[in-house]
């Protein structure tokens, strides 16, 4: 058995980069949303703080269940032929 271990060290570093994009994301989504609150207790208007914030958290949620998509192997991959 040989190992791929430029294969190998892809799959860590896009691994290692998406789960980084997505706490920056939540971080990010949480730090709008807060933002947005505040201004709203101060009667002021929040923009588009807490839409955009929701959006991120949306995104996010697509990114987790498309890597569950990708690790549970009863789905068909029509790629990986």
């Amino acid at each position: 058995m040989k190992i791929n271990w430029i294969a190998l060290i892809e799959v860590a570093a896009v691994t290692l980069g998406v789960a980084v994009l997505a706490v920056c994301l939540v971080a990010f989504a949480a730090k709008l949303l807060d933002d947005g609150h505040h201004l709203q207790q101060q009667g002021k208007s929040p923009g588009l703080r807490i839409v955009v914030g929701y959006a991120l958290f949306g995104i996010v949620g697509l990114i987790v269940l498309f890597g569950i998509y990708l690790i549970i192997p009863y789905f068909p991959k029509p790629w990986a032929k």
